[in-house]
């Protein structure tokens, strides 16, 4: 038998829980029954249905049920150490949900398997109550069962549950030609049914292949699968598994023109293709490759319009595998890869649609400091959530908006984007708020039936008096250095949204920043139902001059990401002080300037010595040249390099549009590395002062600071 420790002890495992789940379906004349095993790592203790034993009129379990649901007998059970009864009436009125997958009435009888798991028993057509007889039984297999796991756990062998429960036919008695087919194809219709509704959630192709590639593989007892997508002229590998490194070497990018491989023959014939063990065209296709005695189906998979849109390989020791291969899988699948298709070119487009509507990058310049982010809810994702920073023609001054368009759609999108075009020309003609506010009314009202709150801030940089206007919009949040808020309700007007009244016209209000105070504009979508600014105030109050508004903006979209109910759009912005002494430098990379990281290094060493701050010039050409590199071949995007200089210290910003945070790569070099690739934030951990990195608004930011002295007060 082996080691316990091998898969070989899980495999005997798995058949004491099927031998004892067949037991249980017998002795109770049940319509299935299932043996869940807990899964104990956080975040909530799970019951995994682990073996099921199901006939032809059997009910597919819940397969992840939370152990502290009351609901559930499963669960109940596990939590009393006592057989539990429960039905369906009330189990579908507390979770309608799946009703998809239990669509006719049942009895759900439990007890606990030791301390590792239990056993629970169906029966379908209507609530029943468990006899003592029945009662007793289900309690003796259980019992006997959870002995004969605590035994194989003492030798070591893993009584984790499966990602995919291991599914078998009732025995059934029946000769052939009585019903026994019917019986022996449950565990295929069984694990196709749940397919099917699991690949009604999904929203990416490669999700929806590695969940037939688990499902089909189990249904069949298959060695090996790959699900691949039709691309162009090509084949992409979608999802993959058991398959040796050499096939799938020779089937990603395979050009479907030549049609010599089973799988391009599969696209251009539109047919099933059947090849018997050893058959010339698929050897080494399993494991190592070593071996060639496996059968292989290979399926065209079509969608809803009749197009081929991928294929699906399966290859097995069993020789019958063409006979029990599932059909219904070319049209499941197919559907699912082109509504999953489809799905990404919308997504493609919205986001498209969004970066030319949003700020790509917020203008940076002496005096103060910014970020933002935008989260949106709609399932295009796209709203009418907006905000924008502006640098006035006499570089002194800058105007900061944010707003929200009534809607969450693409018109609403649209909208906003006219808004913030009217809104930038009007700002760079110099008008203040209020006349900024009562233009963009007007404009709205003659362009649109929408309405529109915004909150519109200009800022003097040599002064730091800010003017401040709102139509219909919450004020922005002040804070001083000392932690004292401005109480902008006081003595401001609050105007008519706009879009409202043609005619409106907004009053402006007047505050000086003193240098360190910090600004926070942002939507409704930031603040949940039951929060108010004072909240968002909260969770400032830890902010200082020291700390970063990356992660003060991280933390407060993280204080909604989990109620989150509609658009978000957060603007950050710190008043650093009169610009006169402070020095700033900026730099565009294209994403195919094969030259970005030189000509990064030659900007900061002249941007360094004309500061007189060569001293750190090798230093900062070094991290810029590694987080600019690392930005352009791991986030494929343009890149934009922001360079502040203090008195006491040199700051770096290294912008791109990958969402994906940057992380460090410590694992150690292998022989066959190409470079030291994604280790430079270990060079920049080891020189820089301070550093960190965060999403910001549509990307991410890298960021780091090195001492001008020996140390960075």
């Amino acid at each position: 038998m082996g080691s316990l420790e091998t898969p070989v002890g899980v495999d005997v495992r798995d058949r004491l829980l099927a031998t004892a789940a067949q037991d249980v379906v017998h002795a109770l004349r049940a319509s299935a029954a299932t043996v869940y095993l807990v899964r104990p790592e956080p975040p909530k203790l799970m019951l995994i249905a682990t073996a099921v034993v199901v006939s032809s009129l059997g009910v597919g379990p819940i397969e992840h049920i939370p152990v502290d649901d009351p609901v559930y007998a499963t669960a109940a059970a596990y939590r009393s150490g006592d057989t539990t009864t429960a039905y369906s009436i009330d189990f579908l009125g507390e979770h309608p949900e799946e009703a998809i997958s239990i669509p006719f009435p049942f009895t759900a009888f439990s007890a606990p398997v030791g301390g590792v798991g239990v056993m629970t028993a169906f029966w379908i057509n209507g609530p029943r109550e468990p006899t003592a007889e029945e009662r007793r039984q289900l309690a003796e297999v259980s019992g006997r069962l959870g002995r004969e796991l605590e035994q194989l756990a003492a030798r070591r062998v893993p009584m984790t549950p499966p990602a995919v429960p291991r599914v078998h036919a009732a025995e059934s008695g029946l000769a052939e030609g009585q019903g026994a087919a019917a019986i022996d194809n449950a565990p295929l219709v069984y694990h196709l049914h749940r397919l099917a509704v699991q690949l009604n959630h999904v929203s990416d192709g490669r999700e929806a292949a590695a969940l037939a590639c688990a499902r089909v593989m189990s249904a069949v007892d298959a060695d090996a699968m790959a699900v691949t997508q039709v691309k162009g002229d090509r084949l992409v590998i979608a999802a993959a598994e058991g398959c040796s490194h050499l096939f799938l070497r020779e089937l990603e990018g395979q050009l479907l023109i030549s049609a010599s491989t089973p799988e391009a023959r599969a696209v251009a014939h539109r047919r099933q293709l059947t090849y018997a063990p050893g058959a010339a065209l698929t050897r080494g296709r399993v494991g190592s490759g070593d071996r060639d005695d496996y059968a292989w189906v290979v399926l065209p998979l079509l969608g809803g319009s009749g197009v081929v849109v991928g294929t699906c390989s399966i290859g097995s020791e069993q020789p019958g595998i063409s006979k029990t291969a599932p059909f219904a899988l070319a049209t499941l699948l197919g559907q699912a890869l082109e509504r999953t298709a489809a799905d990404g070119a919308r997504h493609a487009l919205a986001q498209q649609l969004q970066r030319t509507l949003l700020p790509r990058v917020l203008p940076q310049c002496a005096g103060i400091r910014s970020t933002s982010r935008y989260v949106p809810t709609g399932g295009i994702d796209l709203g009418g959530d907006w905000y924008d920073l502006v640098t006035l023609p006499d570089q002194h001054s800058v105007t900061a908006l944010v707003g929200d368009v009534q809607g969450h759609d693409i018109q609403a999108a649209v909208v906003m984007g006219q808004l913030r075009a009217a809104v930038r020309a009007y700002a760079t003609e110099g008008h203040h708020p209020g006349t900024i506010l009562g233009r963009i009314n007007r404009f709205l009202w003659e362009s649109s039936h929408l309405m529109c709150t915004c909150a519109c801030m200009q800022i003097d940089l040599d002064t730091g008096v800010a003017q401040l206007a709102t139509a219909g919009h919450q004020p922005p949040i002040i804070r001083d250095p000392a932690g004292c808020y401005w109480n902008s309700n006081s003595g401001l007007d609050i105007g008519v949204p706009l879009g409202v009244d043609p005619d409106s016209s907004y009053m402006v209000t007047e505050a000086i920043l003193e240098p360190g105070t910090l600004l926070t504009l942002h939507t409704d979508g930031v603040i949940s139902q039951e929060e108010t600014q004072s909240d968002i105030m909260e969770a400032a109050i830890k902010f200082s001059g020291a700390d970063e508004l990356e992660t003060l903006a991280d933390e407060l979209i993280r204080r909604r990401s989990n109620r989150m109910t509609d658009d978000a759009a957060l603007l950050l912005l710190q008043f650093e002080g009169p610009p006169a002494h402070a020095r700033i430098r900026q730099l565009e990379i294209t994403q195919n300037d094969l030259r970005g990281a030189h000509r990064a290094r030659s900007a900061v060493h002249g941007w360094l010595h004309e500061w007189e701050m060569g001293q750190v010039a090798e230093k900062m050409e070094l991290l810029v040249s590694e987080m600019v590199t690392n930005a352009l071949i791991h986030a494929a995007t343009d890149v934009h390099v922001c360079v502040r200089g203090y008195t006491d210290c040199v700051r770096v910003e290294v912008r791109d549009s990958d969402v994906h945070p940057a992380r460090q790569d410590t694992s150690p070099l292998q022989d066959d590395d190409p470079a030291e690739s994604g280790r430079g934030l270990l060079i920049v951990d080891a020189l820089a002062d301070r550093w960190g990195n965060s999403p910001s608004g549509r990307g991410k930011t890298v960021w780091f600071e090195v001492a001008a002295e020996p140390s960075c007060p």
